[in-house]
């Protein structure tokens, strides 16, 4: 007899995995001060791999989205599993920069990608009915979590085995444990495209399909938000540990700090999952962007170590203010798309956003 997980069985390990792989990718910023010391390269030059990743997944995104129309989300993020494990191992074999931008930039990237957001967003929707945008909410907290397990973790690896074994770790448990996770528990929910394509038919009147949202203002306005938002936060996430290291902090401390930020931006997400399904969107959208503005005006007039306090506001407001204002960009497409057309078009938006990314 074929085990049946529950739907939110399904979420706690979609939880757990994209925690891992795109908590993995935001602490970027531990290892890119690692490699720095190592081997003095410019910090340009070496911030140039995180957008080579955003570019890899913004490039892919599409692709996954069609993938996810044939295949089923197991074999994309079990294929994904295996393409990240591959391109941390080699990640830690590096001497020089542009083998870098290869194995960490573009082999993990792809991982990465089909690892990340668009293929659990389709899982999640064929699990998950009612409270949708609440069980988005919690699967993408993961990321939250995944930051502040992995960035001080990051960082003692680093400190006390160097880099490549740091690398290599994490593939080994990307191979490991994830790989089987994703292997043995994700299957086709019980409103999937198959189960429910008679009923979707009787209001294909009263939604939109990808091809109409491309046509529409709404969807472009969508597109704009995201793209606002990842153009400033992410050159933030990648820059903030060597930027706290510089004002006179520990490294330790330094990610430990990128690590509370995780888990507060865990709270916002869970949180406003919830709050976005009592108020409306945009209010929601701005008070997310406001939060943020806080958090980064708190980082940029940091100056000394004296003014730990400003750490702490920028921990409370960037993590709240941040996680939220992404969620809440997610969450508006479910408003008024069909299943069949979620994919691809969470799969276009990730495109564009990953773009201006950089």
């Amino acid at each position: 007899m074929r085990f049946s997980p529950t739907p939110w069985l399904v979420a706690t390990l979609a939880f757990v995995i994209l925690g891992f792989t795109r908590g993995l990718h935001s602490s970027f910023g531990v290892f890119y001060v690692a490699l720095l010391d190592t081997f003095g390269w410019s910090r340009g030059a070496t911030a140039g791999v995180f957008s080579m990743v955003l570019t890899v997944d913004a490039i892919l995104s599409p692709l996954v989205g069609y993938l996810l129309d044939r295949f089923d989300t197991k074999k994309i993020v079990c294929g994904g599993c295996l393409a990240l494990s591959l391109g941390l191992l080699l990640s830690s074999t590096i001497s020089s920069l542009w083998q870098l931008y290869i194995f960490f930039g573009l082999i993990s990237a792809v991982g990465i990608t089909f690892t990340g957001m668009v293929p659990h967003v389709f899982l999640v929707s064929e699990w998950f009915a009612s409270n949708r945008a609440s069980a988005i909410g919690f699967v993408y907290a993961g990321t939250g979590v995944g930051i502040l397990l992995l960035a001080p973790l990051s960082e003692w690896l680093l400190s006390n085995w160097g880099w490549p074994r740091a690398f290599q770790t994490f593939s080994g448990i990307v191979l490991i444990a994830l790989l089987p996770l994703a292997g043995m528990f994700y299957q086709h929910g019980p409103f999937g495209e198959k189960l429910r394509s008679k009923k979707e038919s009787k209001i294909d009147d009263n939604r939109w399909t990808a091809k109409l949202a491309l046509q529409s203002m709404q969807f472009w306005l969508l597109f704009f938000a995201r793209i606002c938002a990842a153009s400033g936060t992410t050159v933030i996430v990648t820059h903030q540990v060597a930027h706290v290291v510089d004002v006179g902090y520990s490294k330790f401390m330094a990610a430990s700090i990128f690590g509370l930020a995780g888990i507060t931006s865990s709270f916002g997400r869970v949180v406003f999952g919830f709050i976005a399904d009592l108020l409306t969107k945009q209010a929601a959208y701005t008070l997310n962007i406001l939060m943020t503005m806080i958090g980064v005006g708190a980082l940029v007039i940091l100056r000394d170590p004296s003014q730990a306090w400003l750490l702490y506001v920028y921990v409370v407001f960037f993590g709240i203010g941040f996680a939220p204002a992404r969620l809440s960009s997610r969450r508006s497409p479910r408003t008024f798309f069909l299943a069949r057309d979620l994919d691809r078009f969470s799969a276009t938006r990730q495109s564009l956003s990953g773009l201006e990314g950089r």
